[in-house]
């Protein structure tokens, strides 16, 4: 009995991992190479010197010949074109960069935006003001309460915003309610369709941010890499909505500008597909702008982000700034965070650490 039960172990554990490596990298490289398609009418060819330089780079990692039409994008936008070879592809990226330094299946269990009050309980969040969590609704300190008390909570708060605590993104899953206008069976429908959930009061942010698109709450999106016991700051950039729309998102018709070390914007901001713009949509010129409070944005990152290594040592945070400048944690995505944003505002996401970064990932680091 002893050997059957090691053999069903061995079967499980190596489902497991079929599971969590073998699918996920495979459906993630499929995923990314579908946006590919969509980025194709924005490349710019590689020279064949280029294509030497990124080859010669890369051969002491990974064959990189089959992901070449990423580099070609990302060629678009490079300016310093000895860094090109620098560039992270997508499908590299989401599926041996991120899966690296992430153990997915914590991951995915502690990315909830319902465990946020009790991750983050010393840092500004908006205010909860009731949540679902499997099926069962509870109030903002995990005290359970009826269908009609959430109901009531929301109500008094006569505007909130909804979103899905779970696998969302891109702006899909968020739901804004007045209840001057929406009538509360809409709401009670919304709400037994989905059954982790978490319901907050609508942030009301920084006059400056507002000024560039007040329909929509513009937030700080940033990476962070926990190694060898330092949080770095890989990359930020500010997001914003354009045209009306409720949320921020590039995925959802927003534009997005890279933020230099001193908080200011950068000269070009970009459209999700590699569109160049140099102001918002409504006006706002980019370069220049000061975002105010990124300083206490990067210094909450490096307070924190250790928290989650055990799960992850990638994470993506958004902040939103609230009115009187102080920073908003709004979510992290402690893996399979967007890219494409990042290089496009930044360059290569680890700069000049990228051959070390590369080298711990395939195991060729020496110390």
């Amino acid at each position: 009995m002893r050997r059957i039960d090691a053999i069903r172990i061995a079967f499980r554990d190596r489902l497991l991992k079929l599971y969590t490596h073998d699918y996920i990298r495979l459906m993630r490289r499929r995923n990314a190479n579908r946006e590919l398609r969509a980025f194709r009418k924005r490349s710019t060819p590689l020279t064949a010197e280029q294509k030497r330089d990124i080859l010669s780079f890369w051969d002491q990692y990974r064959n990189v010949r089959k992901e070449m039409d990423w580099f070609a994008f990302y060629n678009t936008v490079c300016e310093n074109k000895e860094l090109l070879k620098y560039y992270i592809p997508d499908t590299i990226y989401y599926a041996e960069i991120d899966t690296f330094f992430t153990d997915v299946r914590r991951s995915e269990c502690l990315d909830d935006k319902n465990l946020y009050d009790i991750y983050f309980p010393d840092i500004k969040r908006p205010l909860t003001i009731c949540r679902k969590m499997n099926g069962e609704f509870f109030d903002e300190n995990y005290h359970v309460i009826s269908l009609d008390q959430a109901l009531e909570r929301c109500q008094q708060a006569g505007k909130v915003i909804a979103k899905e605590a779970l696998m969302s993104g891109g702006g899909f899953g968020v739901k804004f309610f007045d209840f001057s206008t929406t009538p509360a069976d809409k709401f009670t429908e919304w709400l037994g369709k989905n059954d982790n959930v978490i319901i907050q009061e609508v942030v009301k942010q920084h006059e400056t941010l507002s000024n560039i698109h007040p329909s929509s709450v513009n937030t700080l999106r940033m990476m962070s890499l926990f190694l060898d016991g330092e949080t770095i700051i890989l990359s930020s950039l500010l997001r914003m909505g354009a045209s009306g729309s409720h949320v921020d998102n590039g995925s959802s018709g927003g534009v997005f500008c890279g933020i230099n070390e001193d908080g200011t914007l950068k000269e070009h901001g970009h459209y999700t597909d590699g569109r160049i713009c140099t102001q918002h949509p409504q006006g706002t010129v980019f370069k220049g702008f000061k975002v105010v409070g990124y300083e206490r944005c990067c210094e909450i990152i490096k307070e924190t982000a250790s928290r989650m290594a055990t799960a992850t040592r990638l994470i993506s945070w958004d902040f939103a700034i609230g009115q009187d400048g102080e920073p908003i944690l709004i979510e992290l995505n402690l893996t399979y965070g967007g890219l494409s944003t990042h290089l496009l505002s930044n360059g290569p996401l680890f700069g000049d650490r990228t051959p070390e970064i590369l080298a711990r990932v395939y195991n060729k680091h020496t110390n």
